[in-house]
């Protein structure tokens, strides 16, 4: 099915669902950032990214350890400042 052209520019694209069925399409986002208490090496940054974008922890740790001397230690102030500013999870 092709998705139908508009006839100006100003005019946006329609598919032509109902507004119920193209809510039931979007990703559940009830999923929030929090830093992890399980599966932690540090502070649980990495583990709760993880749990975050549904990976494998050590992927991510993996990702972010490959990003800090590329990224001049700008990186390693991001994972600080998350550490700082991300709640911890609610204990299991």
């Amino acid at each position: 099915m092709t998705r139908p052209e508009p006839t100006s520019p100003t005019e946006p694209l329609r598919d032509g669902l109902p507004h119920t069925q193209r809510r039931a399409r979007r990703p559940n986002t009830t999923a929030t950032l929090r830093r992890s208490r399980s599966d932690r090496v540090l502070a649980g940054v990495c583990g709760g990214m993880a749990a975050y974008v549904d990976a494998r922890p050590n992927l991510v740790r993996v990702l972010f350890a490959v990003s800090l001397l590329p990224s001049i230690g700008v990186t390693g102030l991001g994972y600080l400042l998350l550490w700082w500013l991300l709640p911890d999870a609610p204990p299991a």
